[in-house]
């Protein structure tokens, strides 16, 4: 079962940004046969399947529009502490975790009260770095289909609408605060430009005898060199 989705919120307009794209990493392979795999659709889920017919690969996330929530969740965990098996990573190399979970009807997580017994086990290969897993052929039959998400309650689409309004009041907020901060700094720069001895006397308001000392050391250090080039001048001359 998907996440139920939220309305779409309120969000800051940012500038595109040119993000690297890598045309020389190699397409994916079947790791039983190392035939490149083919990007298509399964149902409403998008999945790499081997041409030959040995399998398919789904990410996590698209997962969750096939599989059953409380099985992904025991796929998940279960490849934590699983050892390497036989197959490669499709996209990495690495190779993939074997993991054993158990199928059942429902999707209620296990151990509850309304979670079935399962009625089948299936093994599996998951790469955790790249949250792709991969079924051999008919082992994605073995799960049943993604139950439909409930509609949301009065009390769940309230709660809902309250974190949208939080939301976008904070957002307000932190773009006014924006706002004015770059209004302070456009008048700060205007007034260090027109008044620098004003600026020298906040200054020293301030931070008091530090400006004291750095003036002072800054002196002291241009005097050292101005010693230091006078006789090396009138060696020179000479």
């Amino acid at each position: 079962m998907r996440p139920v989705l939220l309305p779409r919120l309120k969000v800051l307009s940012v500038l595109p940004m040119k993000v690297a794209v890598n045309t020389s990493a190699p397409p994916p392979k079947c790791p039983r046969c190392s035939d490149e795999l083919k990007l298509g659709a399964n149902g409403q889920v998008d999945c790499w399947s081997c041409p030959v017919g040995h399998g398919l690969g789904l990410t996590l996330s698209e997962a969750y529009g096939r599989v059953q929530e409380d099985e992904i969740s025991k796929i998940w965990h279960g490849s934590e502490a699983a050892q390497p098996g036989k197959y490669s990573c499709p996209m990495c190399g690495v190779p993939m975790l074997s993991v054993t979970v158990g199928v059942d009807s429902d999707e209620a997580p296990e151990g509850e009260s309304e979670d079935t017994p399962d009625s089948a086990s299936v093994p599996l290969d998951v790469c955790r770095e790249d949250q792709f897993i991969w079924f051999d052929v008919r082992e994605l039959d073995e799960f049943p289909q993604d139950l439909p998400n409930p509609e949301p309650s009065p009390e769940e689409l309230r709660r809902i609408n309250l974190i949208m309004s939080a939301f976008d009041r904070d957002l307000d907020e932190a773009n006014e605060d924006e706002l004015n901060r770059g209004i302070l700094n456009r008048l700060a720069n205007t007034v260090a430009r027109r008044h620098p001895g004003f600026v020298s006397v906040l200054e020293h308001a301030m931070y008091g005898h530090k400006l004291d000392e750095l003036e002072a050391e800054t002196r002291a250090a241009h005097e050292k060199l101005e010693e230091q080039w006078e006789p090396e001048n009138k060696s020179s001359a000479a």
